[in-house]
């Protein structure tokens, strides 16, 4: 591994960045699960990785938080 950097978004750990050489290109490996559609990919450089890892984190998964079931309990 030639470089690597951490990869954070409003302070929180999304992924990192790696580089196998000076030539080669950027890989991005996610950590967090509003990113995850985007491990492994590649891209040309490192401002485009962080550009597209912030864009995809603010985005959200798309998905509703959880909401806790109310349980009924018989007396």
């Amino acid at each position: 591994m030639f470089e690597s950097s951490i990869i954070e978004v409003d302070g929180v750990f999304v992924g990192v960045v790696l580089q196998d050489g000076p030539l080669e290109p950027y890989r991005f490996r996610a950590m967090h699960e509003r990113v995850t559609q985007m491990d492994g990919d590649t891209l040309p450089t490192f401002e485009a990785a962080v550009s597209r890892v912030r864009a995809r984190f603010r985005m959200g998964s798309g998905k509703t938080p959880r909401m806790a079931e109310p349980v009924r309990r018989r007396a």
